[in-house]
């Protein structure tokens, strides 16, 4: 492929090889992008770009460099469009369906597939857990990965002969650009609650980073969780054709009648006057309005309703989505429930079973929004029976401070139910001492994660495996 035609607005007709924002990764005939962030800037490693074999650069500021420079207005923009472009638009011969969200997005996408798939369609996957097609799987980089990684994804998915992708889009995306370029056949919407005001500094910011999604140029349908505030918003600004979902106000597809154990939960869904009574195997009224949302999504798609009930019935499990661990002790339930919001609903759905105690182990990360700690130690020391308080991807971060700052929290409602262990794994080896037989124990935060990240380094790490390993050690 030549310069020119890459869309950035120049004449140049130099062959390029490749698309980098990293200028470690630039190669021979390569084009580096240099992005500008909040502790980086990319034209700083200009230099090392060209020493590394660029051709050109885009920058968003003139360089005092000897090399072909392409200004723009914003790099981050470019680099999506650009990749777009040098992997053949490859959205477009996809069916793109986005869902974005505070919570609930990994077990949505994962439903949504199994609905397509019900429906005889070949469907990607691109998401926290991982990125699926065809057979394939791989590990994920970022909920959203970065746009040059993402349209190789999307131009694999073409060439294996996939027909849908659904994908978290997450906020910081569509902050940063970089789901610029793509059409989605619909961009579906969760729920909104506190998160990442590390990044967005303001609930104002994050919110609007959120609805910048159902605007026409990033999609042709929206589909919106009419109970959520936010999503009320949405549905009254946006331009586009809508179509709703809910339990609590009147909606396109909406559910009555709801039924929850720890086997899963079932009720009466509706989806524009096709009725019929739906199975999921996760339980918790929060699985209810992802599996409406699903259905939501399959109606803007044309889907039939029977693909629909048989895609929810047919997702067995969910990589660190209420995963349930029965051992003869005590029942385990690991989840990625990492908000305040989020957690409520995980602790709020057990307590609809819970025979006995809920001992609940969690944490929060380090160098991301500080303001849900105390927060979180308020929501999970009232609503669990106790509580282990521990490190979680502390980042660079002194986990201690973080512990320290979550049982401020605990420590203004009174709470005296908990206990700071540093150590993740001694946190939920004491869990699982305390806890007798009925009781069950949480283990929220990381759900599948396979790392545990600290000062930089991902070490290998993964709640399940190392619950599985306990149970071993004491035949439980």
């Amino acid at each position: 492929m030549r310069l020119n035609e890459l869309g950035l607005n120049t004449d140049e007709e130099i062959e390029i090889t490749g698309l980098a924002t990293d200028s470690s990764k630039v190669r021979d005939g390569y084009v580096f992008f240099c992005l500008v962030g909040r502790e980086n800037d990319g034209h700083t490693f200009a230099a090392d770009a060209l020493g590394r074999g660029a051709v050109a650069l885009v920058v968003e500021r003139r360089l005092a460099l000897d090399c072909v420079q392409i200004e723009v207005d914003d790099t981050r923009s470019a680099a999506s469009l650009a990749a777009a472009a040098f992997y053949g638009y490859p959205a477009k011969r996809l069916k793109p369906i986005g869902i974005t969200g505070t919570n609930g997005k990994t077990t949505t996408t994962y439903i949504i597939k199994s609905i397509i798939e019900a429906a005889g369609r070949t469907c990607g996957l691109i998401g926290t857990n991982a990125v699926e097609f065809a057979g394939v799987k791989r590990e994920p980089t970022l909920t959203t990965p970065d746009p040059i990684d993402l349209q190789s994804t999307l131009a694999d998915m073409v060439a294996a002969g996939v027909e849908y992708v659904v994908m978290e889009v997450s906020a910081h995306a569509l902050a940063l650009r970089k789901v610029d370029g793509i059409m989605y056949e619909v961009a579906a919407f969760t729920n909104f609650s506190r998160d990442h005001l590390d990044f967005f500094g303001t609930m104002d910011k994050y919110a609007a980073a959120k609805k910048a999604f159902f605007t026409p140029e990033h999609a042709r349908t929206a589909v919106i969780n009419i109970d959520d505030a936010m999503g009320r918003e949405i549905l009254t600004e946006t331009g586009l054709h809508t179509v709703t979902y809910g339990v609590e106000n009147p909606s396109d597809v909406f559910g009555i009648d709801l039924e929850m154990s720890a086997e899963g939960l079932s009720y009466v869904m509706n989806m524009l006057d096709s009725v019929e009574r739906v199975k999921f195997n996760l339980t918790g009224r929060f699985n209810m309005y992802n599996t409406l949302c699903a259905a939501a999504v399959a109606a803007a798609l044309g889907l039939p309703f029977s693909a629909v009930v048989n895609g929810i019935r047919n997702v067995k499990k969910i990589d660190g989505r209420f995963n349930i661990i029965n051992t003869a002790k005590c029942s385990v339930i690991i989840d990625f429930a990492h908000t305040d919001d989020g957690i409520a609903n995980i602790l709020r759905a057990i307590r609809e079973f819970a025979p006995a105690r809920i001992i609940t182990v969690f944490g929060c990360g380090g160098n991301r929004d500080k303001t849900k700690r105390a927060v979180m130690g308020k929501i999970v020391s009232t609503m669990s029976d106790f509580c282990f308080v521990t490190s979680d991807n502390p980042r660079y971060e002194p986990p201690v401070d973080i512990i320290l700052q979550i049982e401020q929290g605990i420590k203004e409602i009174g709470g005296t139910n908990y206990r700071p262990i540093v150590d993740r794994k001694e946190a939920i080896r004491a869990a699982l001492e305390m806890a007798n037989k009925d009781d069950i124990v949480l283990i929220a935060g990381k759900g599948a994660e396979q790392y545990n990240d600290v000062m930089g380094r991902k070490q290998p790490y993964n709640d399940e495996r190392f619950v599985m390993e306990i149970a071993g050690e004491y035949g439980i």
